[in-house]
């Protein structure tokens, strides 16, 4: 029989009105006005609108955030939350806004619930613990530890910011080894130092009667630094982590049955080409400079010019390249035809599939080719920052990218006819180091 349709109701006042109020407050959250939003829960609390959790949430993480003029009011918030069970998103804002307030114990307390409950913990759960306990007196260095101790166990990257807190914590612990431990953990993951955290260093280093050594070390003749007489170091990852590197890459782009059949034939062809010296992003090298927005299309000739830097340095390279940019409606130069014909028929190019991110392909090939040839290069201005790299371990693909990662540019005031302009990796590594692996209290910067 026919289905009768459901009469629709009408929504009563009550409901209209807490809707309002709901976005009202949505939209305080959303433009970072706390103060405004405290104004609308007192509205809501007058009608007889309680806060559901989300919105004491919401409102804990906003007025964190706020200017510290307002954190008072944060205390009503804290207060309402009080017998509501934690989530880690509550957790963390009330970690956060008791860390505003000074209240360390607080935070530590809610910190403790967290781990007890086995919650997930992540970077916004470490940060202000750390920051306020770096800022602590010396009597909170073991505090400090815990918590560092815990966001290593569960593998939290952490940021410079947070270390340069744990720097400042452990610097006057009376086991020198706690501030060495965390400098390890430091070096793989923060490459460039900002000048605030090295003031931090110093004056770390100057508690332990070290003075630290401001000099110049010619990296591309040698690496020795004047001053110890030491080498610096080219830190690259073992095999057995390109290995894992290559693992995290084939699980997270076979993620159907159609991409793992289609890059199990990747894999399978790559091996059959044989370790290339160099892999370029086609499409990075292509698109560069240009106004895609403005109907700009990507220059084949610009990828041809540096496959020619690579040829005539008797390399082998490897073009990897989304199939769309060789489709039938794809319009190319004669020029550009020619271009695409020579690279297939050296075989040198892979056309990556419909539906599948072609950056899984060319970061396989040179992780996998890495494993065969310490050499190996990946052309591309590519900063890795989509999503779906996030997935990857943080601290071997930085290692990784500092060894391998070659970036480039083109004279756009020379047209077609310029040579690409290739940056590749120093001869040592310029990240922060041991002097050497037997002596832990010593370090370049």
């Amino acid at each position: 029989g026919r289905r009768e349709k459901r009469a629709k109701v009408a929504p009563n006042e009550t409901e209209m009105k807490k809707g309002e109020f709901r976005n009202r407050l949505n939209i305080c959250c959303r433009d970072a006005f706390f103060d405004k939003a405290m104004l609308v829960v007192e509205e809501m609390t007058a009608a007889g609108f309680p806060l559901n959790m989300e919105q004491y949430t919401q409102l804990i993480h906003l007025c964190a955030s706020a200017p510290p003029d307002q954190w008072k009011e944060g205390e009503k918030l804290l207060a309402g939350v009080v017998d509501m069970k934690l989530t880690e998103r509550l957790a963390s804002g009330i970690i956060k806004l008791q860390c505003c307030l000074g209240n360390v114990d607080e935070a530590l307390k809610c910190f403790d619930e967290m781990a007890a409950a086995d919650m997930v913990r992540k970077r916004r759960t470490y940060a202000p613990l750390l920051a306020a306990l770096g800022e602590a007196s010396p009597s909170r260095i073991e505090d400090a530890c815990r918590v560092f101790a815990d966001s290593q166990t569960h593998l939290v990257d952490l940021m410079e910011e947070d270390f340069a807190a744990l720097v400042q914590a452990t610097a006057s612990a009376p086991d020198e080894k706690l501030l060495y431990k965390v400098l390890r953990s430091m070096s793989e993951l923060i490459y460039a130092i900002a000048p605030s955290t090295l003031a931090t260093l110093d004056a770390a280093f100057a508690k332990r009667n070290r003075s630290p050594q401001t000099v110049q070390i010619d990296t591309e003749g040698g690496g020795t630094c004047p001053h110890c007489a030491s080498q610096i170091r080219s830190i690259d990852l073992e095999i057995e982590e390109l290995k894992q590197m290559s693992d995290e890459i084939n699980q997270l782009a076979r993620v159907g049955d159609k991409q793992a059949v289609a890059f199990d034939a990747f894999k399978s062809w790559l091996e059959r080409y044989g370790t290339p010296d160099a892999i370029i992003d086609g499409a990075n090298v292509g698109y560069y400079s240009l106004r895609v927005a403005q109907g700009q299309t990507l220059r084949y000739l610009q990828v041809d010019r540096v496959v020619q830097h690579f040829l005539d340095q008797g390399l082998k390279p490897l073009i990897v390249m989304h199939s769309r940019h060789f489709g039938l409606n794809v319009t190319m130069t004669a020029q550009d035809q020619k271009i695409v014909q020579a690279w297939n028929a050296s075989g040198m190019l892979y056309k990556t599939p419909p539906k599948m991110n072609d950056d899984w392909f060319w970061l396989y090939a040179g992780v996998w080719g890495s494993i065969k040839k310490a050499s190996l290069v990946m052309v591309s201005n590519d900063q890795m920052r989509d999503h779906h790299f996030q997935m990857l371990s943080t601290r071997k693909f930085l290692k990784w990218r500092e060894r391998h990662w070659v970036n480039f540019h083109f004279d756009t005031n020379k047209g077609g006819r310029s040579p690409p302009i290739l940056a590749h990796p120093s001869k040592v590594s310029l990240r922060m180091q041991q002097v050497s692996d037997e002596d832990e209290s010593r370090w370049h910067f």
